[in-house]
């Protein structure tokens, strides 16, 4: 369905992050968010920083409003043509928040009727909760949107704003085990929870397990895509992004802004230092010091 955005609100929406505005905004509306192939007159189409011969491409772009980083001359051709051109310093950045915020459809806050729901468990507002989803004793926040055929156990904590995709299952037994002296597994008991801070985004398929004695956190902001999986008593900081594939053994201590590639795996009890970079298929076995980059199996930090 076709949107009908005013770009003044737009440019409002954005506020600070604007630098400049070449052009005259007045009038023209935005009803798409399209690839750059498929642009037209109603698309807001923006410049990725990482492209070159920017300022072809705005003067050949079929849209009338562009949002571009530095380094965009208003030139005569773009006035001739009419176009606006909102400048930021990061137009990747900007267009997501403009997709969020007014492209975005919100899902219907409901609960599906094959849902199963312990009595016990604190449901905040507006609130979705998907097919064939079953929620134990836990305290979900205001906001939250839970899809099909996720599992949450018991003593699992979402704060507002979270988002669970189908398939994923939170607050699963961990798996560490003692032998007896015949060889025979004693499976070591967990009695802690997961806590998933706010704005955190689980992917499709992943699994975290809860604490032994203290729970396995998620920090704020964090996104975690399909198919990972993170051990009992690990802890991540604020917004650690973490692609797919990733598996983190136990008692590991990821802290803010880490950026972890698809396939990596990291060895239990290891710390990731704050805005350190892990590779993809890396194996990490060692601590990883703050701002490193680390890539390879065993992993070794990247001396650029």
């Amino acid at each position: 369905m076709n949107k009908v955005v005013p770009l003044n609100d737009i440019i409002t929406f954005l506020g600070k992050e604007v630098k400049a505005i070449y052009g005259n905004p007045e009038g023209i509306n935005i009803h798409f968010l399209k690839d750059p192939e498929n642009v037209d007159e109603y698309t807001l189409d923006w410049i990725n920083p990482a492209r070159t011969g920017k300022q072809h491409i705005a003067e050949t772009s079929k849209a009338k409003a562009i949002i571009a980083g530095p380094g965009i001359e208003y030139s005569a051709v773009l006035k001739e043509q009419g176009k606006v051109i909102v400048l930021v310093d990061n137009p990747k950045l900007a267009i997501a928040k403009v997709g969020h915020a007014f492209f975005v459809d919100k899902i219907e806050p409901i609960i599906h009727p094959t849902a199963v729901i312990h009595s016990d468990a604190e449901i905040g507002k507006d609130v979705f909760i998907g097919a064939n989803t079953t929620i134990g004793r836990c305290k979900i926040g205001d906001n939250v949107e839970i899809h099909a055929n996720v599992v949450l156990y018991d003593n699992v904590v979402l704060y507002d704003n979270v988002h669970i995709h189908a398939n994923a299952s939170i607050g699963v037994d961990g798996l560490g085990c003692e032998r007896e002296k015949d060889g025979s597994l004693v499976n070591f008991p967990h009695f802690a929870g997961v806590i998933i801070e706010s704005d955190v985004v689980i992917g499709a398929q992943c699994v975290v397990a809860k604490g032994v004695f203290l729970d396995t956190i998620i920090g704020k902001g964090s996104k975690i895509n399909v198919g990972c999986f993170i051990a009992h008593n690990s802890i991540l900081g604020c917004n650690v992004w973490i692609s797919p594939k990733v598996n983190i053994a136990g008692s590991v201590k990821i802290e803010d802004n880490v950026t972890i590639f698809s396939g990596a795996i990291i060895r239990e009890q290891r710390r990731i230092g704050k805005g350190s970079i892990i590779g993809m298929g890396t194996v990490v076995t060692k601590n990883i010091p703050a701002g490193e980059t680390w890539v390879g199996n065993p992993a070794k930090k990247l001396v650029k």
